[in-house]
């Protein structure tokens, strides 16, 4: 299962060099159990949550920047932007969308970068492995399925400076983030800081 934002998209190309076939990147291990209706053992890598955060705000930026309703000019404001409209685990407030939230038709993967890993990859079926050890998931990938990641393939890197002005390590941003991803945090062990 691919997580959205942990950087794993040259993997989907070593599994699956044939893109017509069928293969499960971003689907919930529950929705997969729902579509073959029996639970295999999954995998997937996960990501600690404020790299995330910061890649799947990125994105939006080069995407969206001057359109959408997030204040990006401002670290105090983004933070407050976010506590205004989301609780615990990226859940939008109010009943509201997250179209309305931000102001632009997200497509449904975009939408996809707010949704915690946890709601992607917790069951005991589901192994994960850290984006920050991945020579760890190389050697699993090489013992157990029998690939071999000498052949994945750098991903030409796009360069996304549009938050260059932002101060990301600052506490008011790391306490947001711990707020927005609690669970990740948690089930994960992953420090509150980097």
């Amino acid at each position: 299962m691919k997580i959205p934002k942990t950087g794993t998209r040259a993997y989907s190309q070593l599994f699956n060099p044939h893109p017509e076939s069928e293969l499960h990147f971003h689907y919930t291990f529950h929705s997969l159990y729902d579509h073959h209706q029996r639970q295999y053992p999954g995998f997937t890598v996960i990501r600690h949550p404020r790299t995330r955060f910061i890649s799947a705000l990125k994105h939006l930026v080069s995407l969206y920047q001057d359109k959408c309703g997030v204040p990006y000019n401002n670290m105090k404001h983004l933070v407050e932007f976010f506590y205004d409209n989301f609780d615990r685990n990226c859940v939008p407030k109010q009943n509201k969308t997250l179209q309305e939230i931000f102001q632009e038709n997200l497509t449904k993967h975009h939408v996809a970068f707010f949704a915690s890993q946890t709601f992607w990859a917790y069951h005991p079926k589901v192994t994960w492995f850290k984006y920050e050890n991945l020579q760890q998931f190389n050697q699993w990938i090489e013992t157990r399925l029998g690939y071999d990641t000498s052949k994945l393939q750098q991903i030409g890197k796009v360069d996304k400076n549009h938050l260059e002005h932002l101060d990301f390590q600052h506490s008011s941003f790391q306490k947001v983030v711990h707020h927005l991803f609690q669970d990740d945090f948690t089930l994960f062990d992953y420090p509150e800081d980097v």
